[in-house]
C-alpha cells in the first residue's frame, strides 16, 4: 500500500495532480520478537473515533540506559541503568575502539566520586555528533571539561584548589611576564540566563543567575544540555557569572620545555619582575640555624615592617613546595624559614632549586593554565588566568525561590 498526496495547485482542477510527494507505505512482514542488543516495547493506544495527523508523535518515553558502572573500588559493574557521567564517558570513548588503557583512570574515578557524592548525572538523548562534542556534552553536565593529555583523554574539572603545581618565575621564564587587565565597561554582562530542559515537564525553562549589584540588563544566554535539574542549571550559570566578575587577569610568557610539565587548568603560581610582589632567586646554599632553615640565595631580599613574609622553592620535577612562614637572616641575602625536613639539595649535578620570596598576600600571582603552545623543540607559549576562589563560591548554594 502505497500512499501519496498532492503538492501545491499548480491546475485549478482538483482532478489534476501536477505534483505528488510519497507519503506512507506498508507491507506485510514476517513476524519479529527477538532484537539483538535492543531494548524494545510495546504500547497499545485506546482512544476515541478521531486521531490527529501528528498522534505517532505524542508517545514518549523517559529511558535510562544500560551500561557498567564504576564501583567505588575502581572496576566496572555488570551493565545496570545508570545516569553516571562516568559510565558514558567510557561507553563513548568504547564507541570508538578505545579501552581503559585510553583513559585517566584515576582522574576518572576521582571525579565519578565527586559527582556521585554531589547527585550530578547526565540526561540527554544524542542526535549525530562528533565524538569529541559527545564527551564534552556528557562532562559538561559535571561542570568538566574534555581534554587529551600524554595521550589519555584526561576529563577536567574545576574546583577549589590550595595545592600549587608546577612554579614559574623569571628563572625559568625566556621573557617576561605579561600581565593584562580587562577592565569592566559598561556594556559588559550582568547576568547569566540559562535555558535547559526540566526532569518533571519535559519543557525548556530558563533560570537567571544574578549577582549582588546584578541588574540583569544584559544576559549571557547559555544553552545548557543533559542537565534537567533547576539548582544544577543555576550552579553553573552562577559558575559562569563568577568567571566574568572575578576572572579578568590575563598571563602571558615563555619558557623553555617547563611548560610541558602542566596541563589545562593547572593550578600555578606566577611571579615576575613587579616592584611590590613577590621576588625570585637561586639558591645557593642551606645550613640549619636554631631549629630553622638558613637559605643563602643570589639576590638581595627586601623586607616590609609589620608584614608576614614567607618563603617558597621549586623542586627538581618543577613542583611548589611551601610556601613557609619566613623571617631575616644575618644579611640581605639570608632567609630564616620554617621548612621542614628533607630541604632542598644544592649540587652541580642539577639545577640549583628556584627560591620565591615575598609577603603572604603577594609573594606570586595564583593562576590557572588555559593554554600551552610549544614552539619547536626549545620552547613554549603559556597563557593563565588569574585564580580567584570566589568564582566557586555557589557551587553548593541553592537558588533562590
Amino acid at each position: 500500500e502505497v500512499r501519496v498526496r498532492r503538492r501545491g495547485a499548480q491546475d485549478t482542477s482538483t482532478q489534476v495532480n501536477d505534483k505528488i510527494q510519497w507519503y506512507g507505505l506498508r507491507t506485510r512482514l514476517n513476524t519479529r520478537d527477538e532484537y539483538p542488543d535492543w531494548t524494545t516495547m510495546s504500547v497499545r493506544i485506546r482512544s476515541g473515533g478521531r486521531l490527529g495527523a501528528q498522534s505517532e508523535n505524542q508517545v514518549n518515553v523517559v529511558a535510562t540506559r544500560i551500561l557498567p558502572g564504576l564501583q567505588p573500588d575502581g572496576v566496572w559493574s555488570q551493565p545496570q541503568p545508570t545516569r553516571d557521567i562516568s559510565a558514558f564517558v567510557r561507553h563513548i570513548a568504547a564507541s570508538i575502539g578505545y579501552t581503559d588503557a585510553n583513559l585517566d583512570m584515576d582522574e576518572l574515578r576521582r571525579l565519578h566520586a565527586a559527582w556521585a557524592a554531589r547527585g550530578e548525572s547526565f540526561d540527554h538523548v544524542y542526535d549525530a555528533t562528533t565524538v569529541k562534542e559527545a564527551l564534552n556534552l556528557a562532562l559538561g553536565a559535571g561542570m568538566s571539561e574534555f581534554t587529551v593529555h600524554d595521550g589519555l583523554i584526561l576529563p577536567v574539572r574545576d574546583g577549589l584548589r590550595t595545592q600549587f603545581e608546577q612554579s614559574y618565575s623569571p628563572h625559568n621564564m625566556t621573557g617576561p611576564l605579561v600581565r593584562a587587565f580587562r577592565v569592566p565597561r559598561v556594556d559588559d554582562f550582568d547576568g547569566v540566563e540559562v535555558e535547559y530542559t526540566d526532569g518533571e515537564t519535559w519543557a525548556q525553562e530558563t533560570v537567571k543567575c544574578l549577582l549582588s549589584g546584578d541588574q540583569g540588563f544584559k544576559l549571557d544566554k547559555i544553552q545548557l544540555r543533559g542537565v534537567t535539574d533547576r539548582t544544577r542549571a543555576w550552579r553553573i550559570g552562577m559558575r559562569r557569572r563568577r568567571e566574568l566578575r572575578y576572572r579578568r587577569w590575563d598571563y602571558s610568557f615563555t619558557t623553555e620545555m617547563d611548560a610541558l610539565n602542566s596541563r589545562y587548568l593547572s593550578y600555578v603560581p606566577l611571579i615576575g619582575d613587579d616592584p611590590g610582589y613577590g621576588a625570585s632567586a637561586i639558591l645557593k646554599h642551606i645550613e640549619p640555624a636554631g631549629g630553622q632553615a638558613l637559605l643563602h640565595v643570589s639576590e638581595p631580599v627586601s623586607w616590609e615592617p609589620d608584614a608576614h613574609h614567607v618563603v617558597a622553592y621549586r623542586r627538581p620535577d618543577g613542583t611548589l613546595a611551601g610556601p613557609f612562614s619566613a623571617r631575616p637572616g644575618d644579611d640581605e641575602y639570608a632567609i630564616l624559614a620554617d621548612i621542614p625536613q628533607p630541604w632542598p639539595a644544592v649540587t652541580l649535578k642539577q639545577e640549583p632549586p628556584h627560591v620565591y620570596f615575598g609577603t603572604v598576600e603577594r609573594w606570586c600571582f595564583p593562576a590557572l593554565i588555559t593554554g600551552i603552545r610549544p614552539s619547536g623543540m626549545e620552547s613554549a607559549q603559556v597563557e593563565a588566568e588569574n585564580y580567584d576562589p570566589r568564582v566557586y563560591g555557589s557551587d553548593d548554594e541553592q537558588p533562590p525561590g
